[in-house]
């Protein structure tokens, strides 16, 4: 597999991984530190933390929402040498299915994904992963439910 074939590959294991919630899979996908910009959606300050830390993150979320579907469009890949650049569309459903949200049960993100990429012992990793011109519809209090659901 070529490089960019293998970039690409990640780019659609991340959405694979994240919606199966397979935290040891998303742990290999990233670089020991990783930069990670969701402002956008957010806002607050971009931040750098170890893999661990981000894929701890999402297990305190992902888990209270009843289901979540990411899809990454096909990625714009740009390789110089160790370090690589992708930038890919992204929509993601988020659901909480529970009576009392009933037609507020739904969640949706979308945006563009721009993620760097470096090889490491000659594998690639993700090193930065940046929501650009993110929009969100739909319940926007369901981060914050399912965070709540995800503690019970």
């Amino acid at each position: 597999m070529d490089d960019r074939s293998h970039i690409a590959n990640l780019i659609g294991s991340l959405a694979v991984h994240v919606d199966g919630q397979h935290w040891d899979r998303l742990l290999a996908l990233f670089a020991p530190r990783v930069g990670v910009d969701y402002t956008s959606l957010f806002g607050g300050e971009a931040q750098a933390m170890t893999r661990e830390d981000l894929i701890g993150g999402w297990r305190k979320l992902l888990p209270g929402f009843t289901r979540t579907c990411h899809v990454i469009g096909t990625p714009d890949v740009a390789i110089s040498g160790d370090t690589a650049r992708a930038a890919a569309s992204v929509v993601a459903w988020h659901f909480v299915k529970e009576v009392e949200l009933a037609g507020r049960d739904l969640w949706l993100v979308g945006g563009c994904y721009d993620i760097s990429f470096e090889k490491i012992d000659g594998v690639w990793h993700i090193a930065s992963l940046t929501l650009a011109r993110a929009w969100a519809e739909g319940n926007l209090d369901l981060p914050r439910i399912a965070g709540e659901r995800a503690t019970r």
